[in-house]
């Protein structure tokens, strides 16, 4: 066994992330992941600190054909203790086959559900327009059928990552290149991924300043347009809506699959410490969708206001990272 695996399987063992051990030994983390990635080797010094925190002899550490790791006198670490769900090769890519179709899936159901308010706007304003409530409800009933749809792609999706669910929170154990073959493949996606991220962002600006411009071109003193302001301003933010849910789309089929190679990584929100954060206490972030879902329904039946209720989306989705942060200290507070 060559060194890069004797620290990841080490440093497993130890219940550390990456970011642990770095901050453990005054690294960053991309240097501890070039050494398990056989990219560049510690330094001596480095090497008698991997000893004294693993507990285990230099010479283990650098002798290959030392397989079996002897503890020191002295121990330097804690082992956890816990038994590890072993994962295989074949486990492993199962699972991220099976992700990249569930990501597909899930953005699909995530873009049918921001679409979903696109009739109920568009026909609302012609219904006004002609006097017609068999318009309104029409675009009701498109919504909820549109939202019907979307929840039967959630559902149906689950399903294809529902055997892999102890992921997100038992720690594990990779078989013999597990972790090369996964890190080979995140660094083929990360152009991808960042690229993504690039787009979704930029068609997420774009559909806010449609929005805008088609406001303003709806409140002009152009007598053309005058008696369509209303129509205006409800395509404007239809165009909006669209826009937002193609980069949504993109955002979320890109992180999903990056979630799932952090899965098996044991990386980021599914590091061993999160996870056993994530079992203590209620889920906060999807009680906080579900007040975010309400508080939009209320509006928009209770005010009438469905050509501006969407904005709740836009603020929650704004604060969404700010709650997960708050909900993660508080857990730490009450382990």
């Amino acid at each position: 066994m060559i060194l890069a695996d004797k620290i990841i399987a080490l440093r497993k063992k130890n219940g550390l992330s990456q970011e642990e051990l770095a901050e453990k030994m005054s690294v960053s983390r991309q240097s501890v992941s070039k050494w398990e990635g056989a990219q560049s080797v510690p330094d001596l010094n480095k090497i008698i600190m991997l000893s004294e925190i693993f507990n285990v002899s230099t010479d283990y550490l650098l002798k290959d054909d030392i397989a079996e790791a002897e503890l020191l006198e002295t121990p330097a670490a804690v082992d956890s203790g816990e038994d590890l769900r072993q994962v295989s090769m074949e486990e492993a890519n199962e699972f991220l086959d099976s992700n990249r179709r569930y990501a597909g899936k899930l953005a699909v159901g995530t873009l049918l559900c921001i679409l979903s308010v696109i009739p109920m706007i568009f026909f609302g304003v012609l219904s006004e327009q002609a006097e017609n409530d068999l318009l309104a409800g029409l675009g009701v009933v498109l919504m909820l059928g549109i939202i019907a749809a979307a929840v039967a792609i959630f559902i149906s999706s689950s399903r294809l990552t529902e055997k892999y669910k102890f992921l997100d929170t038992e720690a594990i154990d990779t078989a013999y290149g597990v972790d090369g073959m996964v890190k080979e493949r995140l660094e083929k996606f990360k152009p991808v991924f960042d690229r993504s991220l690039i787009i979704g962002v930029v068609l997420c600006i774009l559909g806010a300043a449609v929005m805008i411009l088609t406001g303003t071109w709806a409140s002009s003193p152009d007598k053309s347009i005058k008696g369509n302001t209303d129509l205006l301003e409800a395509l404007g933010v239809c165009a909006m809506l669209a826009l937002i849910a193609v980069g949504v789309f993109i955002i979320v089929r890109a992180s999903t699959v990056k979630g799932g190679f952090d899965r098996l990584l044991e990386e980021g929100d599914y590091s061993r410490i999160n996870k056993e954060y994530s079992k203590n206490g209620v889920n906060v972030v999807m009680i906080y969708w579900l007040v975010i879902v309400g508080i939009f329904l209320g509006i928009s039946f209770g005010l009438n206001a469905w050509k501006y209720s969407w904005i709740v989306f836009v603020v929650g989705g704004v604060l969404s990272p700010v709650v997960s942060e708050l909900s993660k200290l508080g857990k730490r507070k009450n382990k």
